[in-house]
């Protein structure tokens, strides 16, 4: 089995949701998106910070794939850690990278109705400027190994679709 999942998809994706179902169904999972806004105290202050914020980031989920009895499960835009991802694609060649496509309609309606405060922006705006600048620059340049649509796939559905394609024989 792979030793980590990495979930792509802008905000609203359902990245977060269909992590937790994948934590569910035993694989390791932690919802990465919160630590930042920990460590740094706002958005801010992240940007501000932004190589130091996600050097320190990425070292921590090193540990935590390194760590996990299961499969790690990973979540990412894909935009700020793009060099991270190729890290882990060459040093970690089993990784299963899925895509998460949704609408940018979708997207910014899942957004818009999300608990605030939780995410490294809640701004419509920036959230819309994310999922542009996924379909511009990592959708169609990331090599993936499933895509799943999340607008007609349910996160339990997905989850199962993730599990059975880590138990396929490589």
């Amino acid at each position: 089995m792979a030793r980590a999942v990495v979930l792509l998809g802008p905000a609203g994706s359902g990245k977060s949701t269909v992590g937790t179902e994948l934590g569910r169904l035993g694989l390791a999972w932690r919802d990465w998106e919160p630590r930042p806004l920990e460590a740094w105290g706002d958005r801010q202050q992240f940007l501000a910070n932004k190589e130091a914020a996600l050097a320190g980031l990425h070292a921590e989920i090193r540990t935590f794939i390194d760590s996990a009895e299961s499969a790690a499960v990973l979540e990412s835009t894909g935009l700020s850690d793009r060099e991270f991802l190729d890290e882990l694609q060459r040093e970690q060649p089993g990784t299963l990278f899925v895509r998460l496509d949704v609408s940018e309609v979708e997207a910014l309606r899942r957004a818009a109705g999300r608990p605030q405060g939780g995410h490294l922006a809640d701004d419509l705006e920036a959230n819309r400027a994310v999922w542009r600048a996924f379909a511009t620059h990592v959708a169609p340049n990331r090599r993936v190994d499933l895509v799943i649509d999340t607008e007609s796939v349910g996160p339990a559905e997905a989850a199962l679709t993730i599990l059975g394609r880590l138990r396929e024989p490589v």
